[in-house]
């Protein structure tokens, strides 16, 4: 989950609460059973029409899937396919201004290069437009949204790849959603959540993790998001892993094992001996604590969007005058001073006076700088590498585990699965399980071949919520990973020892480069809310 209460996870919801959220949300109703081919992909255009999009009727163009996606059948090549993507077609970059790779030629010379188009990148223009100056935005992709993205099954029914929830106390997000006049709904909680503890289920963590999680809330509190190597005993907190501060901790390892996993890997998407305990300390610091980093009812978790977040990026993008974002355009050098910097693509070059740097770490070393970075920045986009998670949704019929009085809302101590949620949409036509898998669980996912993975997961679902769980329709993933220009997933965190040694360059300005994506956030890091915040800080570095 891009951004996952102590227990508020895994609190049964009372019957009168679960009849007010399906007056709400809305029951689902089975549908017939469809066919199981894989895919054709095309337009999101259906969902714009509900969004009240222009042009909600114009033609479809159809295009491969981003990353590594598979459906029910595991044919990625196949000419069918059921989802409609969401890549940006030629009809709505038309309109909307953006420009494709091949309509600027030569030189163009402009107050700003933005690079990346995701939340943080499209932050940055707009609050950069608002000054009156000129921007350019260079996107990699054919669509803009970066780490979020969309598919719609043939039968409507929404599934989010990337990150999907936003909360109440994301004011940046949550400006955004009502500016652009976008839509959520609350997660659904049909039932009782519950938590699988070695092997026997209950409502809630022992006390034991709860204790040990509470631990790591009075350290964080102590700590400075913004420079959290400052504190008195960062060293030492840097120098050790999260592990390792565990086991000194407890004498029981299933209580490290759960509390690493319940922070390392549903936050960081890593396991415990990846991180440092600064590292996570500072992460749930920028976000106020664990019950509201990993709580649904106020919580990170507590809402999702009609149509997706792409939904609002695509709007943001929108809202930026005619011409200024660029798909397909990766940048490949940057060429800078103290007085400009040219920024280089396959097809055209950009003068600018600043450059603002808005995509991952793991991708913004990848880029040539003439002259080189100083060490320092150069060593800390070497030690800042990607977080790595499986997402993967089951699609049902109906949502069969209501009937049984659960929400699809579980933790657990053991096994490939960490954790799982219902991820319906309100009247949605299907039912969809979501599963997750972090750190060394998603690597040893990835090593077998699509249908072993896909039977792994829905044999572990099926322990979980009974046999029908392993009748799936579909089974959709995709390995953010494996995608180009992402290279993992949810965002980048510093190996141990990497803030004490590199912290203090990760948002420096260079001549007139500057940084932003939501591993720069001192606030909600590793969240939409985050990208924002460090957008509209790096164009504030320019306008002054």
């Amino acid at each position: 989950m891009l951004g996952p209460d102590t227990g508020s996870r895994r609190r049964t919801v009372s019957p009168q609460q679960r009849k007010q959220q399906e007056r709400q949300n809305g029951r689902l109703l089975p549908c017939p059973s469809k066919s199981l081919e894989c895919c054709i992909i095309e337009s999101h255009s259906a969902l714009r029409h509900r969004l009240g999009h222009p042009d909600a009727e114009a033609k479809r163009l159809h295009a491969p899937a981003e990353g590594r996606v598979t459906s029910r059948v595991e044919d990625r090549n196949s000419d069918a396919s059921e989802f409609r993507s969401n890549r940006t077609p030629a009809w709505q970059r038309a309109r909307w201004g953006l420009t494709g790779r091949h309509v600027v030629r030569g030189n163009r010379s402009v107050d700003v290069v933005v690079v990346g188009a995701g939340f943080a990148g499209l932050a940055a223009a707009a609050r950069l437009v608002t000054t009156g100056r000129s921007v350019v935005v260079l996107e990699a992709r054919d669509r803009v949204g970066g780490r979020v993205l969309t598919r719609l099954l043939s039968d409507g029914t929404q599934l989010d790849l990337g990150g999907q929830w936003v909360g109440p106390t994301q004011y940046e997000v949550q400006a955004l959603i009502e500016k652009h006049d976008v839509q959520t709904y609350p997660t659904p909680q049909h039932g009782a959540a519950f938590m699988e503890y070695e092997g026997t289920r209950a409502p809630d963590m022992p006390s034991s993790v709860l204790a040990l999680r509470a631990e790591l809330d009075k350290l964080a509190r102590e700590l400075s998001p913004a420079e959290p190597w400052s504190h008195p005993r960062a060293h030492e907190w840097d120098g050790q892993t999260l592990a390792s501060w565990l086991s000194t901790r407890t004498d029981d390892p299933a209580v490290a094992r759960t509390v690493g996993r319940t922070t390392a890997g549903m936050l960081l998407a890593a396991d415990a001996t990846e991180v440092s305990l600064l590292e996570m300390l500072f992460y749930i610091a920028s976000a106020d604590g664990l019950d509201i980093l990993l709580g649904i009812e106020g919580g990170a978790q507590s809402h999702r969007i009609i149509g997706g977040p792409q939904v609002l990026a695509e709007r943001m993008a929108a809202d930026l005058p005619g011409g200024t974002v660029h798909l397909s355009a990766p940048v490949r050098r940057i060429d800078h001073s103290s007085r400009g910097a040219q920024v280089h693509t396959d097809e055209f070059t950009v003068d600018t006076g600043h450059v603002i740097v808005a995509v991952p770490p793991v991708l913004a070393g990848r880029i040539e700088y003439r002259p080189a970075l100083p060490p320092q920045r150069d060593g800390l986009t070497q030690r800042m590498a990607a977080g790595y998670a499986l997402k993967m949704h089951a699609v049902y019929p109906e949502p069969f585990w209501r009937d049984s009085g659960l929400s699809g809302i579980t933790n657990c101590s053991n096994g490939i699965l960490t954790e799982t949620v219902d991820n319906t949409p309100p009247g949605a036509a299907r039912a969809v399980l979501t599963a997750f898998a972090y750190g060394g669980d998603a690597h040893r996912l990835r090593e077998l071949d699509p249908g072993q993975r896909r039977a792994a997961v829905l044999n572990r679902l099926g322990e979980l919520f009974g046999e029908k769980a392993c009748e799936a329709e579909d089974f959709i993933e995709l390995d953010w990973s494996a995608e180009p220009w992402t290279r993992g997933c949810f965002s980048g965190h510093l190996a141990p020892g990497g803030w004490t040694a590199y912290g203090p360059a990760l948002r420096a300005p260079i001549d007139v480069l500057h940084w932003a994506g939501t591993e720069t956030a001192t606030r909600w890091n590793g969240y939409f809310d985050g990208a924002i915040q460090s957008g509209y800080r790096a164009a504030d570095e320019i306008a002054g």
